[in-house]
C-alpha cells in the first residue's frame, strides 16, 4: 500500500453513531459505520462520509442543536421532488485519527425557511415511517449526498461505497454524471449489505418513485431494481463492481438471497480504542506497544500476566455494578422498595443480554423453563438486560413487559436488572464489565453481531448461537467462549435445553475453576487482534476498494 495510490473513497451511510446526543442511528448499522471511519482516519486514508442528521423538533427551543456538535458549510443544492425545487443544505463532522488525520463526515438537511414546511420535515425523523418521506429521505441521501459533494469540491472521488441499500440512489445520478454508461458505474460503485431480514431492504412502489423523481428516473429502471417493485437492494446489487456480506456465514446467505450476484465475506470489526475501558486501555498500552497502530499484536494477550487480567476486569465488572446500581429503577420497580439483597455485587457471576428485542434474537429464551433457571442460578447469577424500544413496536414492549414481571418473580433467587434507555455510553459499559455476554439468535439470521467483539476485547465471554461472527471466532479459538443450540432454525426447544447444561457448566468454571475462567478470558480478548475496523478496512482496501 505504501507504494500504491491510496484510492479516494466515498462512504454513504444512513446512520452515523457519534455520540448519544446525536440523533442519527438506530443500531449496529451507525456503529459500525462510525467505527469504519473512525479506522480509515487512524490509517490516514482519504475518505469522506456522506449522512443525513435529523432536526427532530419544529420548535427551535426543542430542535436538535446541529450547531453543538457540527460545523455549518455554506454550500447548498438543489433537487427536485415531485418537480419542487427544495434546498438541502450540509454540516461537516470531522473524525480526526491517532496522527491527526482527518476524515470528514457531511450531514444534509432539508430544514430551511426557503422549503416548504413539508419539505422541511423531510429530514426530520431518522427512518421516517412514511414510505413516501422514507423514500424522499434516501433520494436526499444518494442523488443529494453525490450532487453536494461534487459542490464541496470533491471530483476526485475513485469509489462510491454503499453500507446498505438506503444508498443506492446515488447510482442513479452516477448515471446522470456518466452519460447512461452502466459500466462506467459500475466500475466506481461498491456495496455492503448488512442483513438477512426481508424487512430490512427497502422495496417502494414504482409508481411512487416515478411520482417523486420524474423526469430525474432512468428509463431503465425496472431492469436495475426489478418488474414488481423499486428493490433499493437489486438497484445496488446491479450498480456495484463488487459486494460484501458482513461475515462468512452472511456471505453464504446473501448468495441464497440474490443467487444472481456474488458476495464477498468480509466480516465486520470493531475500532478497538473506542470500545476498550480505560482500565483495558491501560493493560493493552503498557504490555504491546504498536498495538494501535498493528492490531494483530493483540494474539499476544493470550500471554498477559494473570494478575493483571484480573485487574482490570476488577475494574471493568465495579464500573458496570456500580452504573446499575446508581440507576435503581433497573433493578426493581420503584413502588416495591429495595432492599439490601437486591442490589448487584461484584463477586456474583453477571450475564448481559444487550442488544435489539426482535422475534429472531430470542430474547426471552433464557426463561423458557424458569424453574430451571432458577435451579441453575439461585443466588449465584444475576442478569442485565438492555434494550430500547419504540412506542409503537408492540414485539419489543410485550418483551420489556416480560421482563418486568419476571424481575419480580425471581426476587431473592435471581437477580434481574432490565435498562430501557440503553446507548452508545451504556453499551460500552455493559460490554466492558459483563462476564458472560449472551446472544441467541435463531440462525442464519444474525448477520455478524458486534457487540460480543466488543466484551470480549474487554475480557467478557461469549456464550452464543453459532452464527455470524462467533462461526469464526470459536473456529479461531474455541478457548474464547461457549456455543449453544444447533445451526439450523427453528429448534428452540432443543437450543433451549443445550443453554441451560452450557450455563451450568458456565457457573461451575466461574466458581470453581477460576484460574481456567482466567485462561478463558485472555483467549477471548486476543480474538481483538482480528475482530477490529483495521483489519475490516484493510479488506475493503484490498478486496473492494483497489479491485477492478
Amino acid at each position: 500500500m505504501k507504494n500504491q495510490k491510496k484510492p479516494k473513497i466515498a462512504y454513504f451511510s444512513m446512520e452515523f453513531a457519534l455520540s448519544p446526543e446525536i440523533p442519527n442511528y438506530a443500531g449496529g448499522l451507525g456503529v459500525l459505520a462510525t467505527d469504519i471511519l473512525r479506522s480509515t482516519a487512524d490509517m490516514e486514508l482519504p475518505v469522506v462520509g456522506m449522512s443525513l442528521i435529523y432536526h427532530q423538533n419544529d420548535d427551535p427551543e426543542k430542535a436538535f442543536p446541529f450547531a453543538t456538535h457540527f460545523k455549518s458549510l455554506s454550500e447548498k443544492i438543489s433537487l427536485f421532488i415531485e418537480g419542487r425545487e427544495v434546498k438541502i443544505g450540509v454540516w461537516v463532522h470531522e473524525i480526526v485519527g491517532e496522527t491527526g488525520h482527518i476524515v470528514p463526515i457531511y450531514f444534509l438537511t432539508s430544514h430551511f425557511s426557503e422549503n416548504k414546511p413539508w419539505d422541511r420535515d423531510l429530514t426530520k425523523h431518522l427512518y421516517d415511517g412514511n414510505q413516501y418521506t422514507r423514500l424522499c429521505q434516501e433520494v436526499i441521501l444518494g442523488m443529494g449526498g453525490l450532487k453536494m459533494l461534487r459542490e464541496l469540491g470533491h471530483d476526485d472521488i475513485d469509489v462510491f461505497h454503499m453500507n446498505e441499500g438506503h444508498a443506492s440512489f446515488l447510482t442513479l445520478q452516477r448515471l446522470k454524471e456518466e452519460g447512461g454508461s452502466h459500466e462506467v458505474v459500475q466500475a466506481s460503485c461498491v456495496f455492503t449489505t448488512h442483513t438477512p431480514i426481508p424487512a430490512g431492504h427497502d422495496r417502494f412502489p414504482h409508481a411512487l418513485v416515478a411520482q417523486v423523481l420524474g423526469e430525474s428516473l432512468p428509463h431503465v429502471v425496472k431492469q436495475l431494481t426489478s418488474d414488481e417493485e423499486f428493490h433499493t437492494t437489486h438497484l445496488a446489487l446491479n450498480m456495484s463492481r463488487v459486494t460484501n456480506g458482513v461475515s462468512q456465514k452472511h456471505a453464504d446467505v446473501c448468495k441464497k438471497m440474490f443467487p444472481h450476484h456474488d458476495f464477498l465475506g468480509i466480516t465486520n470489526g470493531i475500532h478497538l480504542p473506542s470500545w476498550a475501558s480505560p482500565a483495558t486501555l491501560k493493560v493493552l498500552d503498557e504490555h504491546f506497544k504498536g498495538w494501535r497502530q498493528n492490531k494483530s499484536l493483540l494474539r499476544q494477550a493470550i500471554d498477559l500476566p494473570d494478575l493483571e487480567v484480573q485487574k482490570l476486569r476488577k475494574a471493568n465488572k465495579k464500573a458496570l455494578i456500580d452504573f446499575v446500581n446508581q440507576h435503581e429503577s433497573f433493578l426493581v420497580h420503584p413502588s416495591d422498595g429495595l432492599e439490601e439483597a437486591d442490589y448487584f455485587d461484584e463477586e456474583t457471576l453477571t450475564l448481559t443480554f444487550s442488544r435489539r428485542f426482535v422475534p429472531y434474537k430470542r430474547p426471552l429464551m433464557l426463561f423458557k423453563d424458569l424453574n430451571r433457571l432458577r435451579d441453575i442460578g439461585y443466588q449465584k447469577l444475576q442478569i442485565i438486560y438492555s434494550g430500547v424500544c419504540h412506542e409503537a413496536d408492540q414485539y419489543c414492549n410485550s418483551v420489556m413487559g416480560e421482563l418486568h414481571k419476571l424481575q419480580k418473580e425471581l426476587r431473592g433467587q435471581v437477580k434481574l436488572a432490565v435498562l430501557p434507555n440503553r446507548n452508545l455510553d451504556s453499551s460500552k459499559i455493559l460490554a466492558a464489565g459483563s462476564d458472560v455476554w449472551l446472544n441467541t439468535p435463531e440462525p442464519p439470521m444474525e448477520a455478524c453481531g458486534t457487540s460480543g467483539m466488543k466484551a470480549a476485547l474487554n475480557g467478557g465471554l461469549n456464550f452464543s448461537t453459532l452464527d455470524g461472527w462467533w462461526i469464526e471466532a470459536m473456529e479461531m479459538d474455541p478457548q474464547s467462549g461457549w456455543s449453544t443450540g444447533c445451526d439450523c432454525s427453528g429448534h428452540d426447544a432443543f437450543d433451549c435445553d443445550d443453554l441451560y447444561v452450557m450455563l451450568e457448566e458456565i457457573l461451575n468454571l466461574y466458581y470453581n475453576e477460576p484460574e481456567a475462567w482466567l485462561q478463558k478470558v485472555k483467549h477471548s480478548m486476543a480474538l481483538a487482534s482480528y475482530f477490529n475496523t483495521q483489519r475490516n478496512v484493510e479488506e475493503y482496501l484490498e478486496k473492494m476498494w483497489l479491485s477492478s
